[in-house]
């Protein structure tokens, strides 16, 4: 099979696996929202297939699960937030081993994306765009912290089994 082709079949696996991910592997978050798996998907495309991989698995198949499993109101965000997060994970690791440094600037510049990025939806959304009433939006913070937690723990479970999958070139 032509590279190209291989890639590109990884990519949209990747993508429907995301959206599956967020939408069944649901676990209600003891700070209102849900804890999913979705973001371990997109580190995983990111780090093995670089930061356009990234973007499209976490954009598209994030905004996606919103689209069918809901909530809706924040798909326009969700495609934004989670291709940003995708492309600078891409950046910061695309190809670093597990014990890579960078691998782990990359989890966190992923978190600080997930938390600015929600906090200004959550804002805008609820709030009026008045950050001082701004509640509801923190309490985003805690769910989506606890969320993206959840995701590095299984990404770095997933990222050795995925290098043994595709050959250990990737790394």
């Amino acid at each position: 099979m032509n590279t190209n082709t291989k890639k590109l079949t990884y990519i949209a696996l990747l993508t429907a696996l995301s959206t599956l991910a967020v939408g069944f592997l649901r676990i209600p978050s003891p700070y209102g929202g849900i804890i999913h798996f979705g973001d371990s998907i997109v580190f995983i495309a990111s780090i093995f297939f670089g930061p356009l991989a990234g973007a499209v698995v976490g954009g598209i198949g994030h905004a996606l699960a919103n689209i069918i499993f809901g909530p809706q109101i924040f798909t326009p965000w969700t495609l934004v937030i989670k291709a940003i997060m995708g492309i600078a994970v891409g950046i910061i690791a695309y190809r670093q081993p597990l014990k890579s440094f960078r691998l782990w600037i990359a989890f966190v510049c992923a978190l600080a994306i997930l938390l600015v990025g929600y906090f200004i939806a959550a804002t805008v959304l609820f709030s009026g765009g008045d950050i001082a009433a701004a509640p509801v939006p923190l309490i985003f913070a805690a769910s989506n912290s606890t969320q993206w937690a959840a995701s590095v723990v299984v990404a770095v479970i997933l990222i050795p089994i995925v290098n043994k999958i595709l050959g250990g070139r990737e790394l």
